[in-house]
């Protein structure tokens, strides 16, 4: 029954912390959810156009589906190297989990 109690507390712990993950890229600072979002909207603009090298800002900025964290960023002329920065890490967010990418904070 201890076992169980210890478990379930560390897991419990592990929820909260892994909400607190943000990935900061210039003056900006994002949720890893949010990111992990954005992976899914980078993947569906290359699934409807693979010949595609880099994801420009506005496609992904008239996007709906875009989370509310990026508008901010949407209105700069940064966000086409900023959405570029955030790409690998879109790509591969458990790496972020363990603070693999300087980006990451909070892990």
């Amino acid at each position: 029954m201890k076992a169980f109690l210890t478990a379930v507390l560390c897991l419990c712990t592990l929820a909260a912390f892994s909400d607190c993950v943000t990935v900061q890229v210039g003056e900006f600072s994002f949720p890893l959810e949010s990111v992990k979002k954005l992976k899914e909207l980078i993947d569906s603009s290359v699934t409807r156009n693979p010949h595609v090298l880099s994801i420009r800002s506005a496609s992904l900025c008239a996007n709906p589906d875009i989370p509310k964290e990026f508008l901010n960023l949407c209105a700069t002329p940064d966000a086409d190297q900023i959405f570029e920065d955030l790409k690998p890490i879109a790509r591969s967010p458990e790496l972020c989990e363990i603070c693999a990418f300087a980006a990451c904070a909070g892990c």
